[in-house]
């Protein structure tokens, strides 16, 4: 059962998963015992080194197929796989109560999922082809539902940490999809300023920003279905957001089409970060509405932080951040190396 709790702050809604009972360290993304093996716990041949995948695509003869582990058997010639992390930072089960504000916990109640995304090891995220990233985006999808379809899910984060400056413990790349019993702070605001919008003006907010962003000095790129940009108060330098064109509340009502389509901005848009700024460490994380929580509904994205620099006490102490690179001179390198990436996985000379 989990030592976690889910504590929130004195006087804010800040929300801190702590760990209880663990003087031997932090909780870290599941990797192989150095003392033991230095092998890669993600590498194909090394499956038996992780829990059971519960998903592993194939592919045979042009087609994907969703098949499972079973033990002591995994699954070989796979092309993703998605499996509980052995080293959670929530769990189904807790063993923790709730306590009263001001000294506010509730049990870390939750799922915590590790996708391989990639059976290279050294292959960035910025080189997948756009197959790969379909695949990748097919299986989030579907692991998603099953994690909304499970008692006690209010919110599901599926998230990338790229690199060691951004929080990876693998180099191998992985994805993590976690499940909290609320909502996240900032999706709630972001409901909020949706709903107040809604409820005076008719209109969704974040429609109104694709629009006043498309065309503009911190366009990046436009693909059939999706529009990336700067956004006008980026904490990072060459932070990027992906918005749908369309008014969409979530990222499971995605067809096919809409999915090749997003593999496509996601490839073009990473690799031309790649250009722009080099290998750099990533976060990037899924906004979607909760499929819960019915009245609380945005406009889904996608939010990615370059980690260019670390914080200083301005950011981590009163949530001020200093942005070396505006987002409209951002915009304008990355939209050149972004048309450039596009044009090459294209084919267009």
């Amino acid at each position: 059962m989990s030592k976690r709790e889910l504590r929130r702050d004195y006087f804010t809604d800040k929300l801190v998963l702590v760990g209880k009972g663990s003087p031997g360290g932090p909780s870290r993304d599941l990797k192989p015992d150095k003392k033991k093996s230095k092998a890669c716990p993600f590498c194909p041949g090394n499956e038996n080194m992780t829990p059971p995948a519960d998903v592993a695509l194939v592919e045979r003869e042009g087609s994907l197929i969703k098949m499972s582990d079973e033990d002591p058997d995994r699954v070989k010639g796979w092309v993703v796989r998605a499996f509980p992390n052995e080293s959670p930072v929530v769990t189904p089960e807790s063993s923790n109560t709730f306590s009263e504000p001001p000294i506010y916990s509730e049990p870390a109640l939750g799922y915590d999922y590790v996708f391989v995304v990639t059976p290279e090891h050294k292959l960035s995220f910025s080189k997948f082809d756009i197959n790969q990233w379909t695949n990748i985006l097919s299986c989030v999808q579907d692991k998603m539902k099953w994690f909304y379809s499970q008692k006690g899910v209010a919110y599901v984060l599926a998230y990338i940490n790229y690199g060691a400056a951004a929080g990876a413990e693998q180099p191998h790349p992985h994805m993590r999809m976690i499940s909290l019993p609320r909502l996240p702070p900032l999706i709630e605001a972001e409901a909020a300023s949706v709903q107040q919008s809604m409820r005076t003006w008719g209109t969704c907010p974040m429609c109104t920003i694709v629009n006043l962003e498309s065309g503009g000095p911190r366009h990046i790129l436009s693909t059939d279905h999706f529009i990336s940009f700067c956004p006008w108060a980026s904490a990072h330098s060459f932070e990027f957001w992906i918005f749908p064109k369309r008014h969409q509340t979530s990222f499971l009502r995605l067809s096919q089409k809409e999915i090749n389509d997003l593999s496509l901005i996601l490839r073009s848009t990473l690799g031309g970060l790649s250009r722009s700024a080099g290998d750099v460490a990533f976060n990037l994380i899924f906004h979607t509405s909760s499929e819960k929580k019915t009245t609380k509904q945005i406009h889904w994205h996608i939010e990615v932080y370059p980690r260019i620099k670390d914080w200083s006490a301005l950011e981590r102490g009163v949530g001020i951040f200093v942005n070396e690179t505006s987002p409209e001179d951002a915009a304008e390198i990355l939209q050149r190396d972004c048309k450039k990436e596009l044009a090459e996985v294209l084919g267009i000379s």
